[in-house]
């Protein structure tokens, strides 16, 4: 789909999470685990802040996006 947008970066895909982005589906390659998420323009303002450190979330929400991120990938 032309709106998604696919990271295999986990730090990443649970700030998209914090900050309300709706994850679709995980995608294997490999040993790879893609994460892709919906509003690809809304995704990439957010990896924007995010790898140039501007980005503010709340930590209990980011550690427990990392959790059901780490659930998901591990539940196979």
């Amino acid at each position: 789909m032309v709106n998604e947008y696919k990271t295999r970066d986990l730090a990443e895909a649970a700030s998209l999470i914090t900050q309300s982005k709706k994850l679709v589906r995980l995608e294997r390659t490999g040993s790879t685990c893609w994460f892709i998420f919906n509003d690809k323009e809304g995704c990439e303002k957010v990896s924007n802040e995010f790898f140039f450190g501007q980005l503010l979330v709340n930590a209990r929400q980011y550690h427990e996006a990392m959790n059901l991120l780490k659930n998901r990938i591990f539940s196979r």
